[in-house]
């Protein structure tokens, strides 16, 4: 077989100019199909009604609504990180299409796209998701038909927490705040962290292994340690005391955090015991510790999610309204609440598993007049009373396709679980997105299938 050579025996005639190139990007190309067939409109009144909260959208420097809500889309797809999402809208022919830039030469950075993902926050998101469920149900993908939940955990992006940690971390954010306060506090706080130090080094050098006197010790010099940290948080919250209205704002909120972390902490070592809702992160305040009895995992540390597959394969979910552990004999509510949200109407059939069987939910159902009762019972009785063997055999069905619905989700592409966020309120807002990225290309899918199917 001959060879071509060129590009090798001879460089480009164009090598250091600005290169040009014509790209042909075929009609079922994903990212050209969602940018012919998205409610665009509606997509711009979304992002401008949540931006309008953070900016004024009427002065300063135009923004391209277009692109941003494009590279929006195009990263919560693919799981792209922001740099990764510059890169794609300027070099990648499908995104820039998306982004409605096929004749332009502009782009974004990665600060940009940070910057509007914040500005449309997590209530944008789930409006977004709602307006792309809502676009599947007019193209005959999904519908009311079927709602079939599940809770599942949202693991935070937190260290496996310890109490030594985080009586550790305290004093050193008390170090922090005393040197912004004043010098003479400020050195008295920093001898009482020293102290600290020297008993977290003992602990960890000193106390291990589960031999008795290893176990007494460890015990021993933990309440040593409560009991320094403590001091330092009363030294530091008198000196606040002090100040004005408007110099101890700043202070007064995290040091009452702290107090109650410290107060916690003591309970635990006094009983042996947690208190119920007891915060496990210093910076995740919404994450609890979540007793799943798996075997792999007995306790996850995050928040409680309802997740709800449609038919068709499509997702809606929200946060639990209780954070922490709890009971899915009457979460029902939650469910439905959730899903007229975003359906408009009630379902015709719900689909829940045993931990649902409970009776708060059987009444609420009732009440709603849902044709179809799918919530597994418990027991050795027969599992699904009152549906005939076909509508019975749909709900065992659904039920396992909502376990794979959730393991979807928990994708590393879509970041649901241990998301990269720094704060309660991006965990939440990653938990959405990462229901709009399966959702998408749920869509587009069904956009791409539908018309070749038709051929």
């Amino acid at each position: 077989m001959s060879t071509r050579m060129e590009g090798i025996v001879q460089k480009s005639l164009f090598s250091g100019t600005t290169l040009r190139m014509d790209v042909v990007v075929a009609e079922n190309n994903r990212y050209r199909v969602l940018a012919e067939n998205l409610p665009w409109r509606d997509l711009a009144e979304i992002a401008n009604k949540y931006r309008s909260k953070e900016v004024d959208i009427h002065n300063g420097r135009p923004l391209n609504l277009r692109l941003h809500l494009g590279a929006f889309i195009a990263q919560n797809m693919n799981g792209w990180t922001d740099r990764d999402t510059e890169d794609m809208v300027a070099h990648h022919a499908g995104v820039r299409i998306l982004c409605a830039l096929e004749f332009s030469n502009e782009t974004i950075d990665h600060t940009s796209i940070e910057t509007f993902r914040n500005q449309l926050s997590k209530e944008g998101a789930a409006e977004i998701n709602r307006l792309v469920v809502l676009s599947a149900v007019k193209e005959g993908f999904t519908g009311s038909a079927l709602c079939s939940s599940d809770t599942t955990v949202q693991e935070s992006p937190i260290a496996y927490p310890t109490e030594v940690d985080h009586m550790r971390n305290i004093g050193n954010k008390l170090v922090g705040i005393g040197r912004r306060i004043r010098k003479g506090v400020s050195e008295k706080i920093k001898g009482m962290s020293s102290k600290v130090q020297k008993i977290f080094t003992k602990i960890r050098l000193f106390t291990r292994g589960k031999k008795k006197a290893a176990i007494e010790q460890k015990k021993k010099l933990s309440k040593e340690l409560q009991s320094t940290v403590s001091s330092m948080q009363r030294v530091l919250r008198k000196e606040v005391e002090s100040m004005t209205e408007r110099s101890k704002e700043q202070y007064v909120e995290v040091l009452d955090f702290y107090k109650l972390m410290l107060s916690q902490i003591r309970h635990w070592m006094r009983t042996g015991f947690h208190k119920p809702g007891k915060l496990v992160s210093l910076w995740e305040k919404d994450a609890r510790a979540i007793v799943r009895n798996k075997a792999s995992k007995s306790v996850e540390f995050g928040r409680r999610w309802i997740i709800t597959k449609l038919a068709g394969g499509y997702i809606i979910g929200a946060p639990c309204q209780k954070l922490g552990s709890g009971s899915d004999t009457g979460i029902l509510d939650e469910v439905l609440e959730n899903f007229e949200k975003n359906l408009g109407k009630a379902p015709d059939m719900v689909v829940y598993d045993r931990g649902g069987d409970g009776r708060k939910n059987h009444r609420i159902i009732k009440e709603k007049n849902i044709r179809h009762n799918g919530i597994f019972r418990k027991g050795k009785g027969e599992s699904l009373p009152g549906l005939g063997r076909n509508t019975a055999l749909k709900a065992r069905r659904e039920r396992a396709l909502s376990e794979a619905t959730i393991s979807t989700i928990k994708q590393r592409r879509y970041g649901f679980t241990k998301p990269r966020a720094k704060s309660s309120e991006s965990c939440v807002l990653k938990g959405y997105t990462a229901i709009l990225g399966a959702n998408l290309n749920r869509l587009v899918k069904d956009l791409i299938i539908i018309p070749e199917m038709a051929t």
